[in-house]
């Protein structure tokens, strides 16, 4: 996987443990955007902090492969009242929800590291930040929301 420097390995684990327990609260909750608003949403968030448009879309299109395979037929019976697209919803909300409050860092974001995710073996600080998240978030989801 190439190497991470201590600092970023340890933002990484703030941030799924942060996730984990965002999830476990708000995970009953139905998500209050469809996930087409929610993808707008991040997409813009990204483009306006930094992101650039081929980072944006590569994020934003691998979140969609992943978002995809979640299925209705697998969710709770918790989350079966809120309906798959606010299951989909609910992990890019979680993403915003931990990716965003990140804004005073001094680390540059920008810098590439080698690192293998998603196809991609040298990614930026701030598509590690958003892989991270967005896996945290997925798992949290699938963990709070769905069977098996």
């Amino acid at each position: 996987m190439g190497h991470i420097p201590p600092s970023a390995r340890n933002l990484g684990i703030a941030l799924l443990i942060a996730c984990w327990s965002s999830a476990a609260y708000g995970a009953a909750q139905c998500s209050k955007t469809s996930y087409s608003e929610a993808r707008a949403l991040m997409t813009n968030r990204l483009l306006g902090t930094g992101y650039s448009r081929n980072q944006t879309s590569f994020l934003m299109r691998n979140a969609d492969l992943r978002i995809s395979q979640l299925r209705g037929a697998t969710l709770n019976d918790r989350a079966k009242p809120c309906r798959i697209d606010s299951a989909r919803a609910y992990v890019l909300g979680c993403v915003n929800d931990q990716l965003f409050p990140l804004k005073g860092s001094k680390a540059s974001l920008d810098a590439t590291r080698q690192a293998s995710f998603w196809g991609k073996t040298h990614l930026a600080g701030r598509e590690l930040l958003f892989v991270g998240s967005f896996n945290a978030c997925l798992g949290a989801a699938k963990q709070a929301l769905f069977r098996g």
